[in-house]
């Protein structure tokens, strides 16, 4: 039986194919593995926002219809704000993608079990809201044709990846003015380059 996949495996396996997507990382442990192998400025780290990456990751994708948007969630958080999954079958953007580190605990907050590890399944309740396009993978291999479809497909995406608990090895600087004003700028010049071809 091979190694479970580490959080820090799959962002870097997603951050090899990454060109002019934004990337919405939750607030904690997605935040710091995003920076450490792939800070860009197209990178939109949430502070404080625990339950609300895949909802602002929405909004921009809804804003936005010429940029693919990825959120990289984290089971706790989704699990705070499940109606989000409602809004994004009912709005169903084509250029959005959720992706749900599933490592079955509050990881930043002290390792506290979550529903996913009682039985809870993220991607069926995906589909129950209506969003057709929502599995679960457990491998590497899984994982890069899941990431293949999030890069190629119309959404909405619900990637729910299971990965082993365990805090990331970074940290982030958390600019609260600079980081947001450098991503708020980057999608703009990303808005220019769109209308420029």
């Amino acid at each position: 039986m091979s190694a479970p996949l580490t959080r820090a495996i799959a962002t870097r396996l997603l951050a090899e194919r990454l060109g002019n997507e934004v990337v919405v990382a939750n607030l904690g442990q997605a935040s710091f593995d995003l920076h450490a192998v792939a800070d860009r400025p197209l990178n939109c780290y949430t502070f404080g926002a625990m339950g609300q990456c895949s909802s602002i990751a929405l909004g921009i994708a809804l804003a936005r219809p010429d940029v693919r948007v990825i959120a990289l969630d984290g089971d706790g958080s989704l699990l705070m704000n499940l109606g989000s999954l409602c809004t994004i079958a009912t709005t169903a953007p084509p250029n959005y993608a959720l992706v749900v580190w599933d490592n079955e605990v509050h990881q930043t907050t002290g390792g506290q079990p979550t529903a996913t590890a009682a039985g809870s399944d993220l991607a069926a309740i995906a589909r129950g809201a209506g969003i057709e396009k929502a599995m679960t993978v457990r491998g590497e291999d899984e994982l890069q044709r899941a990431y293949d479809r999030i890069l190629s497909e119309p959404g909405p995406l619900v990637v729910n990846v299971k990965v082993a608990k365990g805090k990331s090895e970074s940290g982030l600087d958390r600019d609260v003015i600079g980081g947001p004003r450098r991503f708020i700028r980057a999608l703009a010049a990303r808005g220019r380059q769109s209308g420029a071809s």
